[in-house]
């Protein structure tokens, strides 16, 4: 463990690369090693203490972090993170009113739309967009610190925190501004949190904060809801059997806990909302049964490894323990998570976001036994590795920006000053989400909204051709008046026609292009 946080140290500073050798595998060896030898040493001794003072000082450190790391990008920008900028912008502004189809069935959640219904009357959207996210990353390392506190204990809980906010994998999905999966795992936290208050003193207030929570999240983010009560399926039968005293009365009341989780979830999904459903059922057993099709945009497995390898031989060490001495809903959790991102399954590369949650946890319970077998070597080992996880951080957020620039975004707001009923077509994905938030148009965008007419081989012929004619057929599908964008990321295949009559520039500027559509 000491040659191994010197090796993450050196490559920290830069004088190795992450991927020059195989120091995934190290950690993994490390952690496993690690809990299996641990596991036979019996008992441990009385929980380490920190310092109340000292400890409340240093959740104030990490909280405070979490506000750091994410606010340094904006010292360099003041375009709002991440890719699906245009799409929250939309949703928050006009989601409940103009109620697309593409939200309809799931593009945006109702909890999350209903959730942003008082903030937008308090906030401007550019400030929900920025700040109030970042409230919300603050308000999930809460729900970081309090599960780890009620599942392990607190000294666990605070370096959990700490973790959580120089996370690399925590500040990507920050950045890729992935606003329901941070609310989520807030709601799904916390409901684990007050499931094992609960369990522990058997107050009904508590039952029922876990299950309003739970709900809650279905609401608010699929994904995280469906792995949440998976997860909560098979503990519900698992945990009373594990149950000296086991009663049929624990199997029915996590029976009927679970069926008033579904309900208060299924409640906002009544109506127009019930097909974010049904359209998303064919997509999920696809995954089962053609694994690897359906990644979802973010870093995959691979690149994942590497990036958590300060905690990852401390996570391994963490869950594994665990493992061998209970299966809790913790345990089952994180396992699902690393078979759907480990087999590929749906969504697959997105389900990453929440494996790292998950193994912030367990490596901050594997910190802790480190400390608490090796007090001194323990702690300077933490120090250290939490040293080169901030270093990592700091850099990755330092070099964070917006994804367009400020010329990108003016020529976008200028097509506001189109006519009330046009349409604007976006010919790259890349910008669609912008237009469709800051034109304050109509958008018709390659397989994306409701006014998109072909499909994925009719927009690649669109893309290539030196036909006008094909060009005029395409655009046919369309009503007028018709404006398209190019943004200076992509090819401009329509200059091409600049003489046939059929587009006229409304507007340039640095490689940007608005052309409005004649013929």
């Amino acid at each position: 463990m000491i040659i191994y946080t010197a090796i993450i140290l050196l490559v920290a500073f830069g004088f190795l690369s992450k991927y020059s050798l195989q120091f995934n595998l190290l950690a993994i060896a490390i952690g496993l090693i690690g809990a299996f030898f641990l596991s036979n040493k019996g008992e441990f001794k009385e929980e380490i203490k920190i310092n109340k003072k000292l400890h409340y000082i240093l959740l104030g450190v990490s909280l405070l972090l979490i506000l750091i790391i994410r606010v340094i990008p904006y010292f360099s920008t003041s375009i709002p993170l991440g890719y699906d900028v245009g799409l929250y912008k939309y949703g928050i502004e006009y989601g409940l009113q103009n109620t697309d189809l593409w939200i309809l069935q799931g593009g945006m959640e109702p909890g999350f739309l209903y959730l942003m219904q008082p903030f937008s009357l308090l906030l401007s959207t550019d400030f929900i967009l920025k700040y109030l996210l970042i409230g919300f990353c603050i308000l999930l390392g809460l729900g970081v610190y309090f599960v780890s506190k009620e599942y392990f204990n607190k000294t666990t809980a605070l370096i959990s925190v700490f973790i959580y906010a120089l996370s690399l994998i925590q500040f990507r999905t920050f950045w890729y501004m992935y606003y329901k999966n941070i609310i989520g795992m807030s709601t799904m936290l916390f409901s684990f949190y007050f499931l094992k208050k609960y369990e522990s003193n058997q107050k009904n207030i508590y039952k029922w904060l876990f299950i309003i929570f739970g709900g809650v999240t279905g609401a608010i983010h699929r994904p995280t809801f469906y792995l949440f009560g998976l997860s909560y399926f098979i503990y519900a039968f698992v945990s009373p059997y594990s149950n000296k005293k086991y009663s049929k009365k624990i199997l029915l009341n996590n029976i009927l806990s679970g069926v008033s989780i579904l309900i208060i979830a299924g409640l906002f999904y009544l109506g127009d909302f019930f097909q974010a459903i049904t359209s998303i059922l064919p997509g999920v057993a696809g995954g089962f049964i053609d694994p690897g099709q359906s990644p979802g945009t973010f870093i995959n497995l691979f690149t994942y490894q590497y990036s958590i390898l300060p905690y990852l031989a401390l996570a391994i060490l963490g869950l594994v323990f665990c493992i061998k001495r209970k299966i809790g809903i913790l345990e089952i959790w994180a396992t699902l998570n690393l078979a759907i991102v480990y087999f590929q399954f749906f969504f697959f590369n997105r389900f990453i976001i929440m494996l790292d949650l998950a193994l912030i946890l367990f490596a901050s319970y594997g910190f802790y036994l480190l400390i608490e077998n090796k007090k001194k070597a323990g702690v300077i080992i933490t120090i250290i590795l939490l040293l080169s996880l901030g270093i990592f951080a700091v850099k990755d957020s330092l070099n964070s920006t917006s994804l367009i620039n400020n010329n990108e975004l003016s020529i976008i707001q200028y097509l506001q000053n189109t006519p009330n009923e046009s349409f604007v077509m976006s010919t790259s994905s890349y910008y669609s989400p912008w237009i469709l938030g800051y034109s304050e148009r109509k958008t018709i965008a390659p397989g994306l909204f409701n006014d998109d007419e072909h499909n994925k081989l009719d927009w690649e012929k669109f893309w290539t051709t030196t036909n006008i004619s094909e060009i005029k057929q395409f655009l046919s599908s369309y009503n007028r008046p018709l404006y398209i964008f190019i943004g200076e990321k992509q090819k401009n295949n329509l200059a091409q026609f600049n003489e046939t009559g059929c587009f006229e520039i409304y507007t340039q500027d640095n490689g940007n292009f608005i052309y409005k559509y004649l013929c």
